[in-house]
């Protein structure tokens, strides 16, 4: 189990590493800022539906990582108060693995639509 976790983690993050967005080049200005480039890029363009596709996507990634990091964070609590008891420990890391899953699906979604959009 700990070999295919840490085969599972390699691989997510060498797929972190094919799409990073940089967004540190302007100094540091605030987050609405990145907001308004992204919303900019669309503005002129006359393929809508793409720019669409990405903002979708975009915000899905934001949501994704946001639902990972807590789902995570509540699984993780429930595996250190599962006071020894085997039953609750089982199905913590039942849940934790299904995250892991969901996380590494998404990953690979994600960079397939990257992949895919002609930019």
């Amino acid at each position: 189990m700990k070999k295919l976790l840490i085969i599972i983690a390699t691989f997510v993050l060498s797929l972190a590493s094919l799409n990073l967005p940089v967004f540190a080049t302007s100094g540091p200005e605030s987050f609405g800022a990145v907001e308004a480039n992204i919303l900019k890029g669309c503005a002129g363009s006359s393929d809508g539906v793409k720019c669409i596709l990405l903002l979708v996507v975009d915000i899905l990634s934001i949501g994704v990582g946001i639902l990972g990091v807590v789902g995570i964070s509540v699984v993780g609590v429930q595996y250190l108060t599962a006071g020894g008891s085997e039953e609750k420990t089982r199905k913590a890391k039942r849940r934790m693995l299904e995250i892991i899953i969901g996380l590494i699906l998404y990953a690979v979604s994600y960079a397939l639509i990257k992949f895919l959009m002609p930019s």
